[in-house]
């Protein structure tokens, strides 16, 4: 009860700043200013005992808005001597925070005040309110993601050097093939539409913690770091982070013992008072089976520190669990790229989370054998535009520092030059696409020439078509029906390169229109 007496008094005084304040947007030069959705980073002296453990030690922040609303965050202990917290406002004006410590002592300011302004960004991803399959941004623009896992392992330096267009490896089995600064990979993909990107500790990656222990959790201050470099730059970039708390190998994953879960729970706080400003996505563990109570207990709990919410997964996934708000899953194939839509979209339209209504993340893709074949690239294209049709998110796992690598089992993909001119066609298709729109039929004639995969909502009508039967030369006196809910001008592109290549008006209702030539695929938007 003392506790929360000095909280409301703490508060009380916040407010009384906030009316004296004002709560317009505009910054003051004698306190920072931070663009809205941007990262508020505030450095808090904390003085704590030479035998007490950072992990036992606590520094509580409450975050006042201009509209009164209170946000609690977490400071983390950064390294000796270097506290900090962070915050990721969504309101414009002035803000007032309080911070207070448990086991150990403040020393310097202990309040303190900025001014949220004006930026570009559309806000966190949220499961869309219009289709609970897929994704918009806080401020309900839509959000297609297509993204990427790297490794990021200690032979990589952690996350310096990234493989970029390589050749085929030709030296010892080990040699690195082609690297390239992190800033030159980044903007590579960013400008090719890549927007998310999956990381975890342990899973090709350099690790977080040396131990979580019920006696005290050891973090890895280097790995921390290492991890604050690597998100800074993904958002720099624009970049959307889906970050996974664990391994395959979580601690005490069917274990109930309370002090050791506690101890699971320290960590997970720890992560989402560090990286949670910068993460649009929770996945707890990679390729690992806890027991359903341990992944409800534990995402119960990281949801209930979580000041942004941001949607909880789990791989190996449990969308019929209540806490987990996304289907996880991971797809490795090398299949016929002639019929890499049909697969595609037998696949995805099988995704368990589609039976609980819940959006689903194939975020680890690719190929088995090498990453890197004849037809790899085209396999890619296809199974990317069927997944956007589909209503699902593939996040590939890259491997482009050499063509031929991984030749045992699963192996990901090459995304060179090609690969990432395909992805740059499919994200300006994709790019405000009506996020009402839902799965619907399409008609061909005749029967059997191409396989149809269709979206239609009340702002556009989507197409994709892909030809079915030999290639060798353009297919031509197709027709298709549609049914665009509103008139507009129907533009027929080309995937593998976004040409144009007809753009007829068409009024709304039932139409049946002519199908430019083609000989692998191609796409239809009205709007």
């Amino acid at each position: 009860m003392r506790g929360r007496r000095q909280w409301i008094v703490l508060l009380a005084g916040l407010l009384l700043g906030l009316a004296g304040a004002g709560g317009g947007a505009r910054a003051s030069s004698s306190i920072p200013s931070v663009p809205r959705y941007g990262v508020l980073e505030q450095s808090i002296g904390v003085r704590v005992a030479a035998e007490a453990s950072p992990d036992r030690v606590s520094v509580d922040v409450r975050l006042v808005s201009p509209t009164r609303k209170s946000y609690a965050v977490g400071g983390f202990y950064e390294g000796p001597s270097s506290w900090k917290f962070r915050f990721a406002p969504s309101e414009l004006g002035r803000w007032h925070w309080q911070a207070r410590v448990r086991g150990g002592t403040l020393r310097g300011p202990s309040s303190g005040a900025f001014d949220v302004v004006r930026s570009a960004s559309p806000g966190f991803v949220r499961i869309s309110p219009y289709n609970p399959l897929r994704w918009t941004f806080a401020n309900g623009t839509p959000y297609y993601p297509i993204g990427l896992n790297e490794c990021t392992n200690v032979q990589n330096r952690r996350a310096e050097l990234w493989g970029l267009d390589g050749g085929f490896r030709v030296g010892p089995q080990h040699s690195p093939g082609r690297l390239v600064d992190i800033d030159t990979y980044m903007r590579a993909y960013s400008s090719a539409g890549f927007n998310l990107f999956r990381w975890g500790p342990d899973n090709c990656s350099f690790a977080l913690y040396e131990r979580i222990d019920p006696a005290g959790n050891v973090y890895l201050e280097s790995g921390m770091a290492a991890a604050d470099r690597l998100f800074k730059t993904l958002r720099r970039y624009g970049f959307r982070i889906e970050m996974v708390l664990f391994g395959s190998n979580p601690p005490f994953g069917s274990d109930s013992d309370p002090a050791k879960l506690a101890a699971v729970d320290r960590y997970v706080k720890y992560v989402v008072d560090r990286y949670g400003a910068y993460v649009d996505f929770w996945e707890l563990t990679n390729e690992a089976s806890p027991s359903d109570a341990w992944v409800t207990q534990v995402a119960g709990y990281l949801r209930q520190v979580d000041p942004y919410h941001h949607p909880v997964g789990t791989n190996w996934g449990r969308p019929q669990l209540p806490v987990i708000q996304f289907g996880t899953d991971h797809w490795y194939q090398t299949e016929d790229a002639s019929r890499s839509d049909a697969v595609a979209w037998s696949r995805l339209r099988r995704e368990s989370a589609l039976s609980y209504r819940k959006p689903t993340l194939v975020d680890e893709q690719g190929n088995t054998g090498l990453n890197w074949d004849a037809t790899s690239a085209l396999r890619l294209r296809l199974r990317s535009w069927t997944a956007f049709f589909a209503e699902t998110g593939l996040v590939f796992w890259n491997t482009s520092f050499i063509k031929n690598c991984c030749p045992n089992g699963t192996s990901s993909v090459y995304i060179g030059p090609q690969e990432r001119g395909y992805v740059r066609v499919l994200q300006r298709y994709t790019a405000g696409f009506d996020p009402r729109a839902t799965i619907s039929a399409a008609t061909v004639a005749p029967s059997g020439a191409a396989r149809a995969y269709a979206l239609r909502g009340p702002l556009a009508y989507g197409l994709y078509l892909v030809a079915a039967g030999s290639r060798a030369a353009p297919l031509s006196g197709v027709t298709v029906t549609i049914r665009p809910e509103r008139a507009g001008t129907a533009t027929w592109i080309d995937p593998a390169t976004g040409r144009v290549l007809r753009q007829p008006k068409v009024r709304a209702g039932t139409r049946q229109l002519s199908v430019p030539p083609f000989t692998t695929d191609i796409a239809l938007k009205v709007q």
